[in-house]
Formats: C-alpha cells, structure tokens, sequence
C-alpha cells in the first residue's frame, strides 16, 4: 500500500472590506446627505437669527431715537423698515406698490391686528403730510411741532409686535 501524502489545510482568504455591499453605499449616502443637509439647515438658521437681531437692532434705535426726539424722519424711517422687511419676507410683487391705507391693511392682515388701519399705526400715513417745525413769527426762529396722534406707548409696541411676528412666522 501506498501511503498518500496529505497536504495541510489551505484557508480561505479573510473576507475583505472592498467592495462594499449596496447596503453599506446606501448607508454611507444617506450619512453623507443627512450631514449635509444639517449643516446647511444650521447655517440658513445661524443666518437668519442674525438678520432678525440686525432688525430688532434697527428698530431699537430707531425706537430710542422716536423717544427721545419725535420727528416725521424717524417715523419714515420706521416706515420704510417696515417694508424692507415686508418686501424680503412677503412676496414683491404684492408689497411694493401697496400704499396708504392698502400698506396699513397689509400691516393689519399680516400682524393680525386692526391697530395699524384704525389705531396707532395710522401715524406711518399721517406723519409725513404734518408740518414738522413751524417758524415763530415773533422770534424768527423754528419751534418745534409736536406730531399729532403721535402715542408712543401703543405705536412703538405695535411696530416691535409686527416686526417680532413677521420673523418668528416666516422662519
């Protein structure tokens, strides 16, 4: 008899990473995409608290300045905040050519309030066709003219309320 001459066991390869199974390249892009996705999110977010801090920023000064000094230029000033932030936030084309009693009904709907049409607010339309110095005959110097309706205790919450609901809604 012959003997036979066994061979030592021969042992598979390890398995190898590569190439990946589908499952894996799906995990991977949906790692990838979600990452991606939060980054961006985090930046706009990071961005828009920034903007909304210029204007609340803004308006204080604006505010401190209507206190200390009223003058139809800062309500116009205020006025004009406004509809910056009407015309970035609302669609242009609605915004832009709205005036008068049209700009303050827009105001009223979109801060869901009546305060701008028939209170406070009517200010932003009636200030700037009042007189804003008046010249003292007698001295031939300027006085000053208080503006009219002018409350600044309602008006100044009213347009902070307005700015804050315009930002917080439309995030």
């Amino acid at each position: 008899m012959e003997s036979l001459q066994l061979q030592d066991i021969h042992l598979p390869e390890s398995a190898s990473i590569w190439p990946l199974a589908i499952g894996w390249w799906i995990l991977l892009f949906l790692i990838l995409f979600g990452s991606s996705w939060l980054i961006i999110k985090a930046i706009k977010r990071a961005k828009q608290r920034k903007h909304r801090r210029m204007i609340l920023s803004k308006f204080e000064v604006l505010e401190t300045k209507l206190k200390t000094n009223p003058s139809n230029a800062t309500i116009a000033e205020i006025n004009t905040l406004l509809r910056q932030l009407a015309i970035t936030y609302y669609p242009r084309i609605e915004i832009a050519s709205l005036t008068g009693s049209d700009w303050l009904q827009f105001l009223d709907k979109s801060g869901d309030t009546h305060e701008f049409s028939r209170g406070a607010g009517r200010i932003l339309i009636e200030a700037p066709y009042q007189l804003e110095k008046q010249l003292d005959k007698q001295t031939n110097k300027q006085s000053e003219h208080k503006i009219e309706n002018l409350n600044i205790n309602e008006f100044t919450p009213l347009i902070k309320n307005w700015v804050k609901k315009v930002l917080r809604s439309n995030r």
